[in-house]
C-alpha cells in the first residue's frame, strides 16, 4: 500500500512539475514593446521576494493586469502587461523604473531585442540631480 501511495505521489509531483514548466514561447514585438502580453515567470527564493514586490507594486500602479501568483517558493507568477516591463521584472536582478521607462540590469541582448537603448554604464544617481554623494559604479540601463 505504501509503495502504491508513494508511486502516486511521485507521479503527481512529476505531472505538476511538467504543468508548471510548460509555457508557450511568444514572439517579441520589437516594433511595439508596449503591447500587452501575458507571461509566466518565477519569483525569487529571497525573503522578501524582490520580483514579487515589483509585480505587486506595478499591479497596484495599473501597469500590470491579471496578476496571479502561487504560494510556492519561489512563486510562479503570471501577469499581463507591456513586454518590456515583463521582460525586465522576470529577471531577479533587474528593476523596472516606471517613471523613467527604463530597466536597470537588463541584459543587452534582451534590451536590443525589445527595441530599447542600452547603456552599459549609467550613473546610479542619474535621476537625483541634487545628490550630494554618489557611488562611483556603473549601472546597466535599458531605456524605452
Amino acid at each position: 500500500m505504501k509503495k502504491m501511495i508513494s508511486g502516486m505521489l511521485v507521479s503527481l509531483a512529476i505531472f505538476l512539475a511538467g504543468c508548471a514548466s510548460t509555457q508557450e514561447s511568444q514572439e517579441v514585438d520589437a516594433e511595439n514593446p508596449e503591447v500587452a502580453v501575458t507571461r509566466q515567470f518565477t519569483g525569487s527564493i529571497m525573503t522578501p521576494d524582490p520580483v514579487m514586490q515589483q509585480v505587486m507594486a506595478l499591479s497596484k500602479a495599473g501597469v500590470l493586469k491579471e496578476v496571479r501568483m502561487t504560494r510556492a517558493i519561489p512563486a510562479q507568477i503570471t501577469a499581463t502587461g507591456p513586454e518590456n516591463v515583463l521582460a525586465c521584472i522576470a529577471s531577479e536582478a533587474s528593476r523596472w523604473l516606471e517613471e523613467h521607462q527604463e530597466c536597470e540590469f537588463m541584459a543587452e541582448e534582451t534590451c536590443t531585442e525589445l527595441g530599447g537603448e542600452f547603456n552599459p554604464c549609467e550613473s546610479p544617481c542619474r535621476h537625483d540631480p541634487d545628490a550630494m554623494v554618489c557611488n562611483l559604479m556603473c549601472v546597466q540601463v535599458c531605456k524605452f
